[in-house]
């Protein structure tokens, strides 16, 4: 039997699209955020301007993924995806000014649009709806060791610089590349209902509902996951050494939060699984606006963490269940479009934010009432028997 007809090398090599393409690709760039502002690489508004790039490169690819997937395959868009990310960060090596590093971010989310839409789309190609909320959790794993393995080992690479950082990281997703090839297959099946499961019906309204709810929650994602080991570093004054490896904590929780969204969903439903992941985020963000205190602001980073990723999970195995597998690709698409909108108008807002000089926690209470608003709309986002199809 052809690997990529194994389930479990399938799932595994989508894991390792998905550390790489966002445990790497995309989680490198916040732990190096500190290293960069000491070497005047960036200012620390810039950086927010060249996370909101790094969102914009997002969207592009979210608009254009499905597509591509549907005329070239799932298992090569994916492959391309993490190659362009494999010179995103080798680019990012290089010290050549604003601009560079914004179009080197731009690069870094088209990877990471191609591998968070389509990862979990070829990992649960085949597998029985009763396990899908397992599989979906566990390629989501990926992103968390990745986040973990990069904020242990950074400061390591980074005495001389932020260079050593980026290429450090480089290899490593050039390693996740080699391993992942095989199960990446363009052979692999996707996008195809089960024989046993009819079309399913559903609202526009709700869908659309549940577009607006999940760009929310990137909005309330973005000062965590750009800005955690900056805050640290800059408002609480801690070593760069330690701002760096925060993210660690802060990937504990992504690591986590995939395989206790698929636990929760099975014990009470992914609504409301999604729903408890999106209010674990409005949680850490309370803790950062009720305490200077050191470690329950690293705290904070490890529920933000687990929060995030049960809401990705949670996102993806939802759209699932209300579109079913033939539309799945089709409107996962869309939702991680309004995600991509969502964090980039918070990178924006926070940039601007920090250069009008209204401080790091202006931006926490802009995620705090991003959460919240998304945690409403998703009690109005339930299965209908009277939708329509798109």
């Amino acid at each position: 039997m052809p690997l990529h007809e194994r389930n479990w090398y399938r799932i595994l090599s989508s894991v390792l699209a998905m550390l790489a393409g966002i445990g790497l690709v995309r989680y490198s760039y916040s732990p190096l955020i500190p290293a960069m502002l000491d070497q005047h690489w960036i200012s620390a508004s810039e950086a927010g301007y060249i996370g909101t790039l790094n969102f914009v490169g997002n969207l592009v690819g979210a608009i254009f993924c499905a597509a591509l997937a549907r005329r070239w395959s799932a298992g090569r868009v994916c492959r391309w995806s993490m190659l362009i990310g494999l010179v995103s960060v080798l680019g990012s090596g290089f010290d050549l000014g604003f601009v560079w590093l914004c179009g080197c971010r731009f690069l870094a989310g088209l990877t990471a649009a191609g591998t968070m839409i389509l990862a979990p789309v070829i990992a649960v190609s085949g597998i029985r709806r009763a396990l899908r909320s397992t599989v979906i959790g566990t390629v989501f794993v990926g992103a968390g060791a990745g986040v973990i393995g990069m904020s242990l080992l950074l400061p390591f690479f980074i005495a001389g610089g932020p260079a050593g950082g980026w290429w450090f990281t480089a290899a490593l997703v050039l390693a996740c590349i080699i391993l992942s090839w095989a199960g990446l297959s363009p052979l692999v099946p996707t996008d195809h209902p089960e024989t046993n499961e009819p079309p399913h019906a559903f609202s526009r309204w709700t869908m659309w509902t549940f577009f607006v709810a999940y760009l929310l929650a990137a909005v309330g994602i973005v000062p965590h996951s750009i800005y955690l080991s900056a805050y640290v570093h800059q408002a609480l004054e801690q070593p760069v050494a330690f701002s760096t490896m925060v993210y660690a904590i802060y990937g504990g929780g992504v690591l986590v939060g995939g395989l206790v969204f698929g636990w929760l969903a099975r014990v009470v439903g992914s609504r409301w699984a999604l729903i408890t992941s999106v209010l674990c985020g409005l949680a850490a963000v309370g803790l950062v606006l009720s305490t200077a205190s050191l470690w329950f602001v690293v705290a904070s980073g490890a529920l933000l963490g687990a929060g995030q990723m049960g809401i990705a999970a949670g996102t993806t195995h939802y759209a699932l269940q209300l579109v079913g597998p033939a539309r799945h690709t089709a409107w996962w698409g869309r939702l991680t479009i309004g995600f991509n909108i969502g964090q980039a108008a918070g990178a924006l807002g926070m940039g601007a934010m920090l250069h009008a000089k209204l401080g790091y926690l202006a931006g926490f209470w802009m995620g705090a009432g991003s959460f919240a608003a998304s945690a409403i709309l998703l009690f109005f986002v339930r299965p209908s028997n009277e939708g329509r199809t798109p």
